[in-house]
């Protein structure tokens, strides 16, 4: 891992949401750099997609869900049994996360 990495992943770990511009601009590199860093971190187990992120943990929070469907959740529906689920699915919105990075336990332990 580089100098550079390093950085990088501190920062993250400073336990605050920043852009990839905020990133950039605070460690003076660009964003062919910080691709480069955000692979390697990747590679290391520091970092993660939210994709396998939400893969990893999505069964631990079905099973503390207690009496709502997987498909729709206690805020979409309400109250259990006061809708259907059928009639609200529809109604959440498909998210894109394929950008967001999750630090991973392993980060914050050997960084924190």
């Amino acid at each position: 891992m580089r100098d550079i990495d390093i950085k990088v992943i501190k920062f993250l770990v400073s336990g605050k949401a920043y852009s990839d511009t905020a990133i950039m601009k605070n460690l003076g590199i660009d964003y062919e750099e910080l691709k480069k860093s955000y692979e390697i971190l990747t590679e290391e187990g520091y970092l993660e997609s939210y994709e396998n992120y939400l893969a990893r943990t999505q069964n631990s929070f079905k099973e503390k869900e207690s009496g709502y469907s997987s498909s729709c959740g206690k805020n979409c529906c309400g109250e259990e049994g006061e809708h259907s689920c059928s009639s609200c699915s529809n109604s959440v919105p498909e998210e894109d996360y394929k950008n967001i990075k999750v630090v991973t336990e392993k980060a914050v332990m050997e960084f924190e």
